[in-house]
This record gives structure tokens, sequence and C-alpha cells, in this order.
């Protein structure tokens, strides 16, 4: 068999993933990125690496695939992966499901002409609010409601985003620069950000005490059948349950990853209040953290391998932490108490 050459194949954008740009050239001729991989390795005579794009870390065969179709050099592809861009970051601080998007980036690229594609921060695990236009992230489909799973179809010659549940085109954000109140939260969130940046490349010693903090917020309390997190105590909304979405940051690495948008950005807040600019404990916990803290219930147990954060070593949690994983997840009826105010006994806490 001789391998295809694909005539018409779009080039990468400077800030584009590796994803993104393989959608759209399965685009450019109606197909999926993967039914071209599976047709470009059938056309190879072989069929290794005939499987889905890895952002961060891409099998090189793979890419050699996609590179001599689209006659382009493989390196210059695999520069183009979240590994090779972010080379310090740990790899599980990249979002691996669902990206989130910015509409007002899309409604540029509209403006200048060029097709619609997903840009490389959207993957930060700490990225809720786009650097360029400080407007807040989106990860659920405006039209549905859904969960946010794109693709890309053609649109009056152009490349344009579309939900895969309702088939809607992602709209404009168009009013939400006009909502001044969006505004200045879109540009407080986007400094604590990058302070969240700065100590995931910091190293494991602040790192380590940030992913702590985060999934003692999200732990659920201390009183047994608790349905609420710790930062229910913090949150001023009576009654309020854990999101279920929420409750797999409870134990986990990178708990920031397993989050919503919107549950990371109330949780980069609640950060900067407990614990001002530096957003991780220090050697003494600030009164009002010392109160979230202890009603916290025991936290998992991690037993890390040595080279948990290379993707080496195995995590193992203990009996009793898999006890505490599990009240995080069950369901409470609301006439056990759960539901009473959490706060009464400690004042207000929020500042």
């Amino acid at each position: 068999m001789v391998s295809v050459r694909l005539p018409v194949t779009p080039r990468p954008y400077q800030d584009e993933l590796l994803s993104s740009w393989m959608a759209r050239v399965a685009a450019r001729y109606g197909s999926e990125p993967l039914e071209l991989v599976v047709y470009l390795a059938g056309q190879g005579g072989r069929d290794a690496g005939a499987g889905q794009v890895d952002d961060v870390a891409p099998d090189m065969g793979l890419l050699r695939q996609w590179a001599k179709a689209c006659r382009i050099d493989p390196e210059r592809l695999h520069r183009r992966s979240l590994a090779a861009r972010y080379p310090d970051r740990p790899r599980d601080w990249f979002l691996t499901e669902t990206v989130p998007v910015c509409l007002a980036c899309f409604d540029a690229d509209v403006a200048a002409g060029r097709d619609a594609y997903l840009r490389v921060n959207w993957r930060l695990a700490e990225q809720v609010v786009c650097p360029a236009h400080r407007t807040v992230l989106l990860d659920r489909c405006p039209a549905c409601r859904g969960g946010l799973r794109l693709f890309f179809r053609m649109l009056n010659g152009l490349l344009r985003p579309f939900c895969r549940k309702c088939d809607a085109v992602l709209p404009g954000g168009g009013g939400e620069e006009a909502n001044l109140l969006k505004v200045d939260f879109a540009a407080g969130v986007l400094d604590l950000q990058r302070q969240i940046s700065r100590i995931v490349r910091s190293g494991p010693g602040r790192l380590d005490r940030l992913e702590h903090a985060v999934r003692t917020l999200w732990a659920p309390l201390d009183r047994d059948g608790a349905a609420r997190p710790v930062l229910a105590l913090w949150y001023d909304e009576p009654g309020w349950n854990c999101p279920f979405e929420a409750r797999a940051a409870v134990g986990r690495s990178a708990p920031l990853q397993h989050l919503s948008v919107s549950w990371r950005a109330l949780t980069l807040v609640i950060l900067h209040d407990l614990f001002g600019a530096d957003l991780v404990p220090g050697a003494v916990l600030p009164e009002a953290a010392l109160v979230l803290f202890q009603r916290a219930a025991p936290l998992p147990w991690l037993t890390d391998g040595p080279d948990l954060r290379t993707g080496k070593g195995k995590r193992t949690i203990d009996a009793g932490a898999e006890r505490v994983h599990r009240l995080s997840k069950r369901s409470v009826h609301r006439l056990n108490g759960n539901f009473l105010d959490e706060r009464g006994d400690f004042g207000r806490i929020h500042p």
C-alpha cells in the first residue's frame, strides 16, 4: 500500500491543541479524527497508533502518520504537545476530559476570517478565565446546558464549533462583557490563576500544600453521613450539598482537574480568602482556615509511588480512607440534620 497524501490540510496555529488541529483537518473531509486516523493507518499498511491523539504526550508513530499525510514536519507537531510546551509541569495538572472554551476567542476567529480552534492553555487545570478576553471559560453548552463536547463543521467558508449533543453552533460571547460584575470577578480570578500557575511550576513543596488545601476544602464534614463539603461552612448557602461532579476531587492528586470551571473558580477565591496572596497554608493556619480544616473528616491517606507525578508508581488508599471517600459520595436524606446551618456554632466564617 502507498501512504496517502491529503490534498488540502490546514496548518496548525501557534497556540492550538494538537487534537484541535487534527479535528480541523478531519472536518475538512467531513470526517471525525478517529475515522481519519484509521484511514491513514490502513493506507499505510499498518494499524499501529490508530487511536485518538494524546495532547499531553502523543505517540510519535501517530504523529508521523499525520505529518506524512499533511506534508508537515513531525517534530513541528511534537513541539505542539503539552509535554513539550510545559516540560516542568506535572502531567496530572492537565485537563484530560472536557476542554472548556472562550466564546470571545471563537468570535475573534470569525472576525479574523480563520477557522475556530481550541487553545493550548484551556487544558491547564487552573485556567478558568481567558487571559485575552477576561471572560470565564465555558464548560457547558449555552443552548442545551449539557456538558460541552464540541466538533467542527464548515459554516460560511470557515470551520465553526458545534455542540455534539444539540447540534447548535456555539454563539458569540457578546453581552458577557457588558456585565461589569462578571468582568470584575473574571479580572480577580485571572490574577489568582496566574499565582496558581506559578505554584504548579515551583516544585513539589508548595504544590503538595496547595493540593492538600483543595482536597480538605472539598472533603466531607467530620459528621458521619454529611453530604456537605468543608467549604460549605464558607459558602453562604444553607442546605447546600456537595455537587455530584465535585466529589471526585476528594482524595485525588491534582484535585482541581476533577472540578468544573465554576467550582474551580470558587475554590481559587476561597484559597485567596483563607491564605492570602500565597494561596497555600503555611506553618500556622489562619483562624478561618483552622475552623474549616478542623471540621474535615480524615482525608484519604495517599501512598504515592516514587514517581507519581511522572506517571509511574501506584497510589493506594487504605480501608479507613475508602470509608471517607464513600461518605463523600453517599446521598443523605434531607431530614437527618444535614440541612441544618452548620455554620451556626462558629459564627460568620466568610470574611
